[in-house]
């Protein structure tokens, strides 16, 4: 047994520590039934295969996780670009009816369009990951391994392949322990023999039928120690020769399963490969544009350019019709009058013709004047008197307003909707006796 070792490069710890695992099966009776009682972390030792087993079985586990993997990070994408999807409706309606202005204005509605179109990108990488990413995964599986009952196909073969290639050396291994077990056994009681008739002829009162009867047992037990060891060494040297092809045999069976295992790794090497040009955003074209038309509008803001058409519209620059003297004109007395009345097209404090008239299609600011009477003294938004059309609508996500004029709901809240969706995705409507404006993509017609 100690040759069969040295030939399987095994040092003598190992044997030993194999040996002493083999004599904690004192009970086992031989049988090819039983032979998977034996379990050891040494793959050439009985049932020693196990974990190259079960490592098919996590092969499938792992591709599994794999796709939950995924499916997890193209969630969190979504979540993100719908946030930067109300965030960009919130502030581009803000900037759009808000008092800024001039280029300045310009600038902050870049910063909506960039938050836009990451959304997008981000949109993009989730239908990647779930779409593309997950369905490889599940191609690959279906494709490499094939459920029979509560086992993968791929896991039975091999179980099957290691346990054929294993049975006739476990067999003749075995054998080996059955007759070690009788020759250990028979050297033991032979010099147990040897022991005892030492002592009779040394003791006086020992009869000579009594010595002659021992003489004989210690002969026989002779005989069966020299008959033990010797099928002891035969079986021994059996099991040597069939030691290199066994070991022949169980290599193959465990090159298929390295060749299945190399699959798995190549697969996965390709989704992790797939996964990073999918995240890794900062390559996409349309980001860069994002940021360089931020850029752009931050540097064509011309803050004394704007400030000089604020004053011409707003300030000292406005033309003033300085009140004058006026003759009084005796035309303008009726007769049976009180007095007189004033001509108004002479009135000096009327507005000159050339001022700038109220109205977007007068103001180089998109609506300046417009802007303040909605948002009123204190720059809050009062948005225009609701509709007597309502429908009833349910939040299909959880809301918490940002502002002091928007609803916060959870999910499953019904709110009584007063107006259709604006340009810019947002409602108005009423929750718990609350009116106030919520996101339109966050609700659905009950």
């Amino acid at each position: 047994l100690q040759h069969y070792f040295i030939q399987s490069n095994l040092s003598s710890v190992e044997y030993h520590a194999y040996h002493g695992r083999l004599m904690a099966h004192q009970s086992y009776n031989g049988s090819e039934e039983d032979v998977g009682d034996i379990f050891s972390d040494c793959f050439w030792e009985i049932k020693g295969f196990k974990q190259v087993v079960k490592r098919i079985d996590d092969g499938v586990a792992l591709a599994d996780q794999l796709s939950q993997l995924m499916n997890e990070r193209a969630e969190i994408e979504m979540k993100y670009a719908k946030g930067l999807k109300l965030w960009s409706r919130k502030w581009e309606e803000a900037i759009n009816k808000g008092p800024e202005y001039g280029t300045l204005e310009q600038a902050m509605k870049s910063l909506t369009v960039e938050a836009n179109e990451t959304a997008d990108i981000h949109l993009d990488v989730r239908q990647k990951l779930s779409g593309s990413s997950t369905e490889a995964i599940k191609h690959w599986k279906n494709s490499n391994f094939q459920k029979s009952f509560v086992k993968w196909k791929q896991t039975a073969a091999a179980q099957e392949g290691f346990d054929k290639a294993q049975r006739p050396w476990a067999k003749r291994f075995l054998k080996v322990e059955k007759s070690k077990k009788a020759y250990h056994l028979a050297a033991r009681t032979h010099e147990q023999l040897k022991a005892q008739l030492d002592l009779s002829e040394r003791d006086p009162l020992t009869t000579s039928d009594a010595l002659k009867k021992l003489k004989d047992k210690v002969s026989r037990s002779e005989t069966e120690t020299d008959k033990t060891r010797e099928k002891y060494k035969d079986r021994l040297q059996e099991l040597d020769a069939t030691n290199q092809q066994y070991m022949n045999e169980m290599t193959v069976e465990f090159e298929k399963c390295q060749a299945l295992e190399r699959s798995r790794m190549e697969f996965f090497v390709e989704c992790l490969t797939d996964y990073l040009s999918y995240v890794d955003v900062s390559k996409d074209a349309r980001l860069t544009n994002s940021y360089q038309n931020i850029q752009h509008g931050i540097n064509e803001m011309a803050i004394e350019e704007d400030l000089k058409k604020y004053s011409d519209q707003k300030g000292t620059g406005m033309n003033m019709s300085w009140p004058k003297f006026i003759e009084f004109d005796d035309s303008s007395v009726q007769m049976g009058g009180s007095g007189g009345a004033r001509d108004t097209d002479s009135n000096p404090y009327q507005e000159s013709p050339t001022r700038a008239k109220k109205g977007p299609t007068a103001n180089p600011f998109n609506g300046f004047d417009d802007m303040e009477s909605e948002w009123g003294d204190n720059n809050v938004y009062q948005p225009p008197p609701p509709s007597t059309d309502q429908v009833r609508v349910m939040a299909m996500f959880d809301y918490v307003g940002a502002e002091a004029d928007e609803l916060s709901f959870k999910e499953g809240d019904v709110i009584t909707q007063l107006d259709e969706e604006d340009e810019n995705g947002w409602c108005r409507g009423v929750l718990n006796g609350v009116e106030g404006l919520y996101p339109g993509s966050y609700v659905q017609r009950t």
